[in-house]
Protein backbone atom coordinates (compact mmCIF):
# COMPACT_ATOMS: atom_id res chain seq x y z
CA UNK A 1 0.00 0.00 0.00
CA UNK A 2 2.83 2.62 0.53
CA UNK A 3 0.59 5.05 2.43
CA UNK A 4 -1.36 5.06 6.12
CA UNK A 5 -3.64 6.66 8.15
CA UNK A 6 -3.84 11.08 7.60
CA UNK A 7 -5.51 11.63 11.60
CA UNK A 8 -1.80 11.51 12.85
CA UNK A 9 -0.24 14.29 10.32
CA UNK A 10 -0.39 17.13 11.98
CA UNK A 11 1.22 15.84 15.41
CA UNK A 12 3.73 14.32 14.18
CA UNK A 13 4.63 17.64 12.39
CA UNK A 14 4.55 19.58 15.57
CA UNK A 15 6.93 16.75 16.98
CA UNK A 16 8.96 16.92 14.80
CA UNK A 17 9.60 21.07 14.62
CA UNK A 18 9.96 21.16 18.49
CA UNK A 19 12.77 18.22 18.25
CA UNK A 20 14.00 19.44 15.10
CA UNK A 21 16.49 16.96 13.93
CA UNK A 22 19.29 17.69 11.74
CA UNK A 23 19.83 13.77 10.70
CA UNK A 24 16.79 11.37 10.06
CA UNK A 25 16.06 8.24 9.48
CA UNK A 26 12.30 7.49 8.00
CA UNK A 27 11.89 3.28 8.07
CA UNK A 28 9.55 2.41 5.69
CA UNK A 29 9.56 4.76 2.78
CA UNK A 30 6.71 4.07 1.07
CA UNK A 31 4.70 6.13 -1.04
CA UNK A 32 7.19 9.11 0.88
CA UNK A 33 5.29 10.83 2.82
CA UNK A 34 7.33 11.41 5.72
CA UNK A 35 10.31 12.35 4.22
CA UNK A 36 8.13 15.13 2.12
CA UNK A 37 7.07 16.50 4.81
CA UNK A 38 10.08 16.88 6.86
CA UNK A 39 11.41 18.48 4.33
CA UNK A 40 8.35 20.47 4.09
CA UNK A 41 8.30 22.12 7.72
CA UNK A 42 12.09 21.10 8.98
CA UNK A 43 13.46 23.47 5.50
CA UNK A 44 11.15 25.09 3.27
CA UNK A 45 8.84 26.14 6.27
CA UNK A 46 11.83 27.91 7.99
CA UNK A 47 13.96 28.16 5.14
CA UNK A 48 12.48 28.80 2.02
CA UNK A 49 14.69 26.56 0.31
CA UNK A 50 12.99 24.95 -2.40
CA UNK A 51 15.98 23.80 -4.85
CA UNK A 52 16.80 20.95 -3.23
CA UNK A 53 20.24 22.28 -1.40
CA UNK A 54 19.01 20.89 1.95
CA UNK A 55 20.83 21.55 5.09
CA UNK A 56 19.39 17.92 7.17
CA UNK A 57 19.95 14.47 5.79
CA UNK A 58 17.02 12.67 5.59
CA UNK A 59 18.09 9.21 4.07
CA UNK A 60 15.30 6.74 4.12
CA UNK A 61 15.36 2.67 3.76
CA UNK A 62 12.76 0.91 1.80
CA UNK A 63 12.48 -3.21 1.03
CA UNK A 64 9.95 -2.97 -1.94
CA UNK A 65 11.95 -1.11 -4.83
CA UNK A 66 8.56 -0.95 -6.61
CA UNK A 67 7.74 1.87 -3.81
CA UNK A 68 10.30 4.12 -5.22
CA UNK A 69 10.16 6.43 -8.26
CA UNK A 70 12.01 9.51 -9.32
CA UNK A 71 10.30 12.15 -7.13
CA UNK A 72 11.92 10.18 -4.27
CA UNK A 73 15.39 11.57 -4.84
CA UNK A 74 14.78 14.68 -4.67
CA UNK A 75 13.31 14.44 -1.07
CA UNK A 76 15.63 11.82 0.46
CA UNK A 77 18.99 12.13 1.06
CA UNK A 78 19.89 8.72 0.79
CA UNK A 79 17.90 5.86 -0.28
CA UNK A 80 18.45 1.99 0.80
CA UNK A 81 16.78 -0.56 -0.35
CA UNK A 82 16.94 -3.44 2.37
CA UNK A 83 15.28 -4.71 5.08
CA UNK A 84 15.34 -2.21 7.69
CA UNK A 85 16.82 -5.07 10.79
CA UNK A 86 19.50 -5.39 8.14
CA UNK A 87 20.26 -1.69 7.60
CA UNK A 88 20.46 -1.15 10.57
CA UNK A 89 22.40 -4.00 12.17
CA UNK A 90 25.00 -2.73 9.48
CA UNK A 91 25.32 1.15 8.94
CA UNK A 92 27.79 2.99 11.33
CA UNK A 93 25.68 5.99 10.64
CA UNK A 94 23.83 7.71 13.42
CA UNK A 95 20.87 9.76 13.63
CA UNK A 96 19.02 12.66 15.43
CA UNK A 97 16.07 10.83 14.60
CA UNK A 98 14.81 7.15 13.19
CA UNK A 99 11.23 7.74 12.42
CA UNK A 100 8.97 4.27 11.95
CA UNK A 101 6.44 5.43 10.39
CA UNK A 102 3.99 2.38 10.06
CA UNK A 103 6.47 -0.52 9.80
CA UNK A 104 6.72 -2.58 13.45
CA UNK A 105 3.37 -4.30 12.76
CA UNK A 106 4.82 -5.51 9.49
CA UNK A 107 7.41 -7.78 11.54
CA UNK A 108 6.95 -10.37 14.07
CA UNK A 109 6.72 -8.97 17.78
CA UNK A 110 10.58 -10.09 18.57
CA UNK A 111 11.58 -8.82 15.11
CA UNK A 112 9.43 -5.36 15.75
CA UNK A 113 10.99 -5.19 19.20
CA UNK A 114 14.32 -6.07 17.74
CA UNK A 115 14.03 -3.29 15.49
CA UNK A 116 13.07 -0.87 18.37
CA UNK A 117 16.38 -1.58 20.13
CA UNK A 118 18.50 -0.54 16.95
CA UNK A 119 16.79 2.02 16.87
CA UNK A 120 17.65 3.51 19.98
CA UNK A 121 21.16 2.15 19.44
CA UNK A 122 21.36 4.16 16.13
CA UNK A 123 19.32 6.87 16.63
CA UNK A 124 18.04 9.74 19.58
CA UNK A 125 14.55 9.37 19.35
CA UNK A 126 12.68 7.13 17.98
CA UNK A 127 8.73 8.24 16.50
CA UNK A 128 6.50 5.26 15.79
CA UNK A 129 3.07 5.15 14.52
CA UNK A 130 1.35 1.77 14.98
CA UNK A 131 -1.93 0.23 14.75
CA UNK A 132 -3.77 -0.44 18.06
CA UNK A 133 -5.52 -3.90 19.12
CA UNK A 134 -6.84 -6.85 16.67
CA UNK A 135 -8.88 -5.21 14.20
CA UNK A 136 -5.87 -4.17 11.59
CA UNK A 137 -5.46 -7.24 9.46
CA UNK A 138 -4.00 -7.18 6.97
CA UNK A 139 -2.21 -9.68 3.87
CA UNK A 140 0.42 -9.16 1.41
CA UNK A 141 0.44 -9.59 -2.33
CA UNK A 142 2.30 -10.97 -5.13
CA UNK A 143 4.71 -7.98 -5.83
CA UNK A 144 5.31 -7.06 -2.61
CA UNK A 145 4.76 -9.84 0.10
CA UNK A 146 6.01 -7.60 2.81
CA UNK A 147 2.46 -6.02 3.57
CA UNK A 148 1.26 -7.96 5.81
CA UNK A 149 0.98 -7.27 9.21
CA UNK A 150 2.63 -9.93 11.67
CA UNK A 151 2.13 -8.77 15.31
CA UNK A 152 -0.57 -7.18 17.51
CA UNK A 153 0.62 -3.88 19.32
CA UNK A 154 -0.56 -2.16 22.27
CA UNK A 155 0.21 1.16 24.38
CA UNK A 156 1.54 -0.61 27.10
CA UNK A 157 4.19 -2.42 24.50
CA UNK A 158 5.81 0.82 24.52
CA UNK A 159 5.70 2.57 28.48
CA UNK A 160 8.38 -0.08 29.62
CA UNK A 161 10.59 2.32 28.36
CA UNK A 162 11.40 4.77 30.75
CA UNK A 163 10.90 8.35 28.51
CA UNK A 164 7.96 7.64 26.21
CA UNK A 165 5.03 10.22 24.98
CA UNK A 166 1.56 8.19 23.63
CA UNK A 167 -1.29 9.52 21.78
CA UNK A 168 -3.75 7.86 20.68
CA UNK A 169 -6.11 8.36 17.33
CA UNK A 170 -8.76 6.75 15.71
CA UNK A 171 -8.90 6.02 11.69
CA UNK A 172 -11.82 6.78 9.96
CA UNK A 173 -13.55 3.27 10.65
CA UNK A 174 -12.75 3.85 14.18
CA UNK A 175 -10.12 1.35 14.47
CA UNK A 176 -7.44 3.07 17.10
CA UNK A 177 -3.59 3.53 16.36
CA UNK A 178 -1.10 5.75 17.99
CA UNK A 179 2.09 7.79 17.74
CA UNK A 180 4.77 6.76 20.28
CA UNK A 181 7.64 8.99 20.75
CA UNK A 182 10.69 7.17 22.29
CA UNK A 183 14.18 8.53 23.87
CA UNK A 184 17.10 7.22 25.67
CA UNK A 185 16.74 10.46 28.24
CA UNK A 186 14.53 12.75 29.05
CA UNK A 187 12.32 14.20 26.12
CA UNK A 188 13.14 17.89 26.02
CA UNK A 189 12.22 20.02 23.15
CA UNK A 190 14.01 22.66 20.99
CA UNK A 191 13.76 26.15 22.29
CA UNK A 192 14.91 27.89 19.07
CA UNK A 193 11.70 30.33 19.20
CA UNK A 194 12.23 31.30 22.96
CA UNK A 195 11.25 30.12 26.19
CA UNK A 196 7.98 31.52 26.38
CA UNK A 197 6.84 31.28 22.58
CA UNK A 198 3.97 29.79 23.51
CA UNK A 199 2.41 31.27 26.17
CA UNK A 200 3.30 34.59 24.10
CA UNK A 201 1.00 33.48 20.96
CA UNK A 202 -1.56 32.04 23.31
CA UNK A 203 -1.93 35.33 25.02
CA UNK A 204 -1.61 37.74 21.79
CA UNK A 205 -3.73 34.89 19.44
CA UNK A 206 -6.40 33.98 22.04
CA UNK A 207 -6.57 36.03 25.01
CA UNK A 208 -6.63 39.18 22.45
CA UNK A 209 -3.18 40.68 24.68
CA UNK A 210 -1.54 41.38 22.01
CA UNK A 211 -0.44 45.03 22.41
CA UNK A 212 0.30 44.10 25.98
CA UNK A 213 2.95 41.09 25.06
CA UNK A 214 4.74 43.48 22.22
CA UNK A 215 5.10 46.57 25.70
CA UNK A 216 6.67 43.57 27.33
CA UNK A 217 8.54 42.43 24.71
CA UNK A 218 10.43 46.16 23.67
CA UNK A 219 10.78 46.57 27.44
CA UNK A 220 13.97 43.90 27.02
CA UNK A 221 15.15 45.56 23.70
Amino acid sequence: MGTSNWQNISYNIEIIRKLNPKTILDVGIGFGRWGILFREFLEIWENEKYEGDWDRVIDGVEIYPGYIKDYHKYFYSNIYIDNALNYLESTNNKYDLINLGDIVEHFTKDEGEKLIELSFRKGRFVLINVPIGKNWDQEGFNENPYEEHQSVWYNNDFTKYKHNKIKSFKDFTLRDFSVVLLSKEKIKFDKRFGKYFYLKNFLKHRIGLKKFVERIENRKK
